[in-house]
């Protein structure tokens, strides 16, 4: 168990040395703009509530810390191992050549990524938006169980992804493009549940998807009731593991990469 502590944060080290590959400044730019789109979403709401449209009961507070948090834990609330990538030029084909288990090293290098971004953008816009007067005290503390929940749901989300990824015979760009779609529409990332009218918000929160960023965004203001929330999200990790496991061995022979 030690030796696989290890090899893992050796392969987090690894995996964070590799984004500065292409220069600091070249990541900078990219979190300079995904925090220009922040302010920008966080503007629309202000608009939308000085023009007194209903917000289904939500105050301005919740919809800036919502959608602050969306951005900030974006990589975790949305897990995208590159497994996807590696199957296309066939380095996923080298993880099995290792003494370790393919998802650890997923996930190891996943996890390992997500330090320079939670360090240079999540950090700073946090601390900014303290300073500007939002309030960004949880609602909750039931959180802290819902965020590694949700984590953990979605490297099992990702995973089955890859396996129709590699049923498609690595048509990548069409699964990155159905993945994208639903990931916007269904999780709850965007826009939260709790303003959707007609009572849709009740249904897609205990949906598979929207078990992912909606349930701790929702737990976090409050928007939603832990209860039935965690629940479900145990209840979506009990059915999703096993499902990806056995889709992802069952799989393994149709791997197609270049080279063979």
């Amino acid at each position: 168990m030690r030796q696989i502590i290890r090899a893992s944060f050796a392969t987090m080290k690894l995996c964070l040395k590799e984004k500065s590959y292409f220069g600091f400044f070249n990541q900078l730019a990219q979190y300079l703009l995904q925090a220009s789109a922040l302010a920008a979403l966080l503007m629309i709401w202000r608009s939308l509530f000085l023009q007194g449209v209903d917000q289904q009961g939500l105050t301005l507070n919740q919809l800036y810390v919502y959608t602050i948090l969306s951005t900030a834990l974006a990589p975790m609330l949305n897990v995208q191992t590159p497994v996807s990538g590696w199957l296309h030029d066939g380095a996923l084909l080298g993880l099995y050549q290792r003494p370790a288990g393919v998802f650890m090293q997923l996930a190891a290098h996943t996890i390992g990524g997500w330090a320079m971004r939670l360090l240079c953008l999540s950090v700073p816009v946090t601390a900014i938006a303290v300073l500007c007067g939002v309030d960004m005290r949880p609602r909750s503390m039931w959180f802290i169980l819902s965020l590694p929940l949700a984590v953990a749901q979605g490297f099992a989300v990702d995973f089955l992804f890859a396996c129709l990824l590699i049923r498609l015979r690595n048509l990548e760009w069409c699964v990155h493009s159905l993945r994208e779609a639903l990931t916007a529409l269904l999780t709850g990332s965007l826009i939260p549940f709790a303003a959707l009218p007609w009572g849709i918000g009740e249904f897609l929160q205990l949906s598979p998807f929207g078990t992912l960023a909606g349930a701790p965004l929702g737990i976090y203001t409050g928007l939603a009731e832990p209860g039935t929330i965690l629940i479900a999200q145990i209840g979506w990790n009990i059915v999703l593991w096993p499902l990806a496991i056995g889709c992802f061995h069952a799989s393994r022979e149709r791997m197609v990469s270049y080279g063979g």
